[in-house]
């Protein structure tokens, strides 16, 4: 069994000084919020929360849920970052909590914890950014407390009985905002199973929390069940892009997990997770790896067929930290353990350095089709200036050549619709479907796109004219360039792929 938490009462240094971590990077990322828009996926679940609905086309609706708390109040760039940013220090600071109940001999695991985490590239990327992943950590980790309490009580105790009962809704929690939830569900599976508590499944609190899980998530099974399971099929054959499994594919992908989340959490973290199967004295590292391998496996195997992104592994490296951090600790003495943390932790708080630099006021002399900020720079201003152009052009509607272009437009110019001219069926196809065929329309192409846009073929304009480009300078270096087109006769978009599979985009096109 685990031993008893240590009160953090007994360990005042180290716990002031990871309130005062959190505290201290919460308000620099705040400060960071205000000077750059939303990125893509930002704006798209602010979007969400302006169109609210049960679930939604590619993920269920917990962040849109949250986003609506905030837009009634204010559009800005910086409001939308509030709650985030709340949720990851909550995060943080629970997060502590685990590491100082699961390694109490190691005084300061949880400040080392901290530290590493929030100097990974990729977790400061998202410590202020509304993602489904927002509520999922948080979630998730209180589904890992609640276990550590369910562990250590009576099975038939009153303490024993509410814990399930908060087990049920934090899963809920988790269940409504990703649909990678059910790996949280196999993990629990793996517990009972390598400790062997089958007892659980004749316990009257285990099946009234499946009761609470389910009924929490039955808004996303009804919006399901009203829209031809198109979230459910989509997410089963969104890592099947590609018919062949390539090991390529799979290399870049941990390369790139490698790269934002450091050399020492992927390397030490991913020999952590495979080898607590096999080593004895390695049951706290197997119970984390139980939460953690389910999640880098999916994702690892899926990447074969289309490559993953890095931040939905995100919630594996976090639960793997601190036994990250603790075999360090225990093999500090090793030369090669120290030179291996020193030269990781250089290559991470460069990157970091670099990263908050530029968020902060970029000053990179790159093109402006390579900067790191590119596409967080200028939306408002290349809005204001499609603004003009409409009232040149009779009002036309505004275009965008895919999803990712549509999400902004759409933010900054709401409640002005936006039509995506590409052949993928998506949230915006649900949203606006497609004006007749024949119109014409303005379309906005930020300078790492494809210019100009694509004519003469399905889904796509017969002829587009350049009209204006507005770049975007700051310290004389151009971040990026917005283009403006005229485009006539758009043509009705002709699905394909998988949509066209399951005969359905023409049912909900016209629902």
């Amino acid at each position: 069994m685990i031993r008893q938490p240590v009160l953090i009462q007994s360990q005042p240094k180290p716990y002031r000084y990871s309130v005062i971590l959190i505290v201290t990077l919460a308000l620099w990322h705040l400060i960071l919020a205000g000077q750059v828009n939303l990125s893509v996926d930002e704006a798209h679940y602010a979007l969400y929360g302006l169109k609210l609905d049960w679930s939604y086309f590619d993920h269920p609706p917990m962040v849109g849920w949250l986003n609506a708390l905030i837009v009634p109040l204010s559009h800005s760039d910086m409001a939308l970052r509030v709650i985030p940013a709340l949720f990851f220090a909550a995060s943080n600071l629970l997060l502590y909590r685990i590491s100082v109940r699961l390694y109490p001999s190691f005084h300061w695991i949880g400040f080392w914890t901290l530290a590493l985490i929030n100097s990974a590239f990729m977790f400061q990327l998202l410590s202020i950014s509304m993602l489904p992943d927002t509520p999922l950590i948080f979630a998730s980790l209180m589904v890992f407390w609640v276990l550590l309490n369910l562990r250590e009580s009576p099975c038939d105790s009153k303490q024993a009985f509410k814990n399930w009962l908060w087990l049920g809704f934090w899963l809920g929690v988790a269940g409504l905002s990703k649909y990678t939830a059910i790996t949280l569900v196999l993990s629990l599976l793996i517990v009972m199973i390598i400790e062997k508590r089958f007892y659980w499944l004749k316990t009257k609190g285990l099946w009234l929390a499946v009761f609470i899980a389910a009924i929490m998530i039955s808004p996303v099974l009804y919006w399901n069940s009203t829209h031809d399971w198109i979230s459910i099929l989509y997410q089963l054959k969104h890592g099947t892009h590609n018919e062949l499994w390539d090991w390529n594919r799979v290399l870049n992908t941990q390369l790139a997990q490698a790269g934002v989340y450091s050399l020492l959490l992927f390397g030490v973290g991913w020999w952590l997770m495979l080898s607590a199967w096999f080593q004895k004295q390695t049951e706290v590292t197997q119970l984390l790896a139980a939460f953690t391998l389910p999640i880098v496996l999916l994702f690892a195997m899926n990447s074969g067929y289309e490559m993953s992104l890095p931040h939905w592994t995100q919630l594996a490296w976090l639960l793997i930290s601190p036994a990250v951090v603790y075999w360090c600790w225990r093999h500090w003495q090793h030369k090669g353990v120290r030179v291996y943390v020193y030269i990781s932790s250089l290559i991470t708080l460069s990157a970091s350095l670099v990263l908050n630099s530029q968020l902060a006021t970029p000053w990179l002399p790159l093109p402006d089709n390579k900067n790191i900020v590119r596409d967080l720079h200028g939306w408002p201003e290349a809005i204001q200036q499609a603004k003009k152009l409409q009232t040149q052009y009779d009002s036309v509607p505004l275009f965008a050549s895919n999803w990712t272009q549509a999400s902004r437009i759409g933010w900054y110019a709401y409640p002005q619709p936006i039509y995506v001219t590409d052949n993928r069926f998506d949230q915006f196809d649900l949203w606006f479907g497609n004006p007749p065929t024949g119109t014409n329309g303005l379309m906005i192409v930020p300078s790492y796109e494809d210019i100009p846009p694509q004519t003469n073929s399905s889904g796509h304009f017969q002829k587009c004219s350049a009209l204006k480009k507005l770049p975007i300078i700051k310290h004389g270096v151009t971040i990026v360039t917005y283009h403006f087109y005229f485009c006539e006769n758009f043509q009705a978009v002709s699905y394909q792929g998988w949509v066209k599979d399951l005969n359905i985009a023409q049912k909900m096109m016209t629902q």
